[in-house]
């Protein structure tokens, strides 16, 4: 039974860290467990889901981003000026979405409003997603930044299967420009010793968020939205996932009224790297 037992415990880890120049099937996903639909949550669950958020973030992500993280993690940065960065996560649509990218439709979107964004882009989103479409981002004055290639949490990855991960991203994210940003975002916010030994010897930042409701799983543009407004104040950095067809569609409506809000308030929208420019 004990060496039943470790023969299992082997394979199971041979298969987790097995190599990833091929796309892997043996990570669980996020999205997997996330209603794609409003129709894939019940009203009840998706009123605990409001209210367990609200009560998190009474204290604010800042403050959370100063205790879970280590100091060198950015969630704003201080100004008295109105300008804060807007951050998609998970760009642009999984491999379980082929037909799913709207890339095109958040572009005209923030176009609309003359703001900009940075796209946390998840490695293996990209396999579907057209290279015209992401140029005409970049085109844009968008920019793309390293969000890991699955959306999965690697705060248990080894240390060299980490570096893989980052290598494999930064290699698919160099097919579309070479101008890629020294930013790094966590997957679900999970952030390891070896993660960040990583990140600092590569000479990255990782960056958090303090404007985000929890889009993936609250199916509610509106209530998305309002939280945000809630939370954002000059120098802030606001988080929406990407949305796709067919799945978390709802967050295209939530980047429209956060968007409209922001500039009702004279607030300017811009990329990562414009509002880190305003602390130098």
């Amino acid at each position: 039974m004990k060496i039943k037992f470790l023969l299992t415990l082997t394979i199971t880890t041979l298969i987790v860290f097995a190599s990833t120049n091929d796309y892997r099937s043996d990570l669980k996903l996020g999205r997997n467990s996330d209603p794609k639909i409003i129709q894939d949550i019940s009203k009840t669950k998706l009123w605990f889901n409001k209210r367990i958020w609200e009560f998190l973030t009474i204290p604010g992500l800042r403050n959370w981003t100063y205790f879970l993280y280590p100091k060198e993690t950015i969630s704003y940065i201080q100004t008295d000026e109105k300008i804060v960065a807007f951050t998609i996560d998970d760009g642009f649509c999984g491999l379980d979405n082929p037909d799913g990218c709207m890339i095109n439709d958040v572009r005209l979107l923030f176009e609309r409003y003359n703001s900009k964004a940075t796209f946390f882009t998840t490695g293996s989103h990209c396999q579907n997603a057209s290279k015209s479409e992401v140029l005409d981002l970049l085109n844009d004055g968008h920019e793309l930044a390293n969000h890991g290639m699955y959306d999965t949490p690697y705060n248990n990855f080894s240390k060299k299967d980490f570096e893989n991960d980052l290598d494999q991203t930064n290699a698919i994210l160099k097919k579309y420009t070479n101008n890629i940003p020294s930013y790094y975002r966590a997957p679900h916010a999970k952030y390891s010793k070896i993660m960040d030994i990583v990140i600092k010897e590569r000479g990255l930042t990782h960056v958090v968020c303090d404007a985000f409701a929890t889009d993936t799983s609250t199916p509610d543009p509106e209530w998305i939205s309002n939280h945000i407004i809630k939370k954002t104040k000059p120098g802030s950095i606001i988080l929406i996932h990407m949305p796709e067809k067919g799945v978390r569609e709802w967050n295209l409506k939530a980047m429209e009224l956060t968007l409209m809000w922001l500039k009702e308030n004279n607030y300017k929208v811009v990329t990562l790297t414009e509002l880190f420019n305003q602390s130098i």
